[in-house]
């Protein structure tokens, strides 16, 4: 079997699996103060993914909203508008890569 996973080139860090259904965008491994943070969530293990393409497809998600999120508002025409509120961040895709790793069964563990 083969998976992909993200990892990011300075820290070596994997973009976990969290416990719970939550968006990946809250995760930035150059900031210190992520793991306490969100920490209880985590399970420890890395986020899997079947195929390269969506693991890339993940990656533009994670990058497209740094900390924030859409928020909408109606203007006084009656138009309907929208807008990101986001606080800067030190994100980039080319920090981030696609690993592979290959799982191999070697045997079976019986009573």
């Amino acid at each position: 079997m083969i998976y992909y996973m993200i990892r990011h080139k300075a820290t070596g860090e994997l973009m976990p699996e969290l416990k719970r259904t939550r968006g990946y965008s809250w995760w930035n491994p150059t900031k210190v103060d992520t793991a306490e943070l969100f920490g209880k969530k985590l399970i420890g293990t890395p986020r899997l993914f079947t195929s390269r393409g969506s693991a890339h497809r993940s990656i533009v998600q994670w990058y497209s909203i740094p900390n924030g999120r859409t928020k909408g508002y109606q203007t006084h025409d009656g138009e309907y508008d929208d807008f990101l509120d986001s606080k800067p961040d030190s994100r980039s895709k080319v920090d981030l890569e696609i690993v592979i790793a290959s799982v191999e069964i070697t045997g079976v563990i019986t009573k």
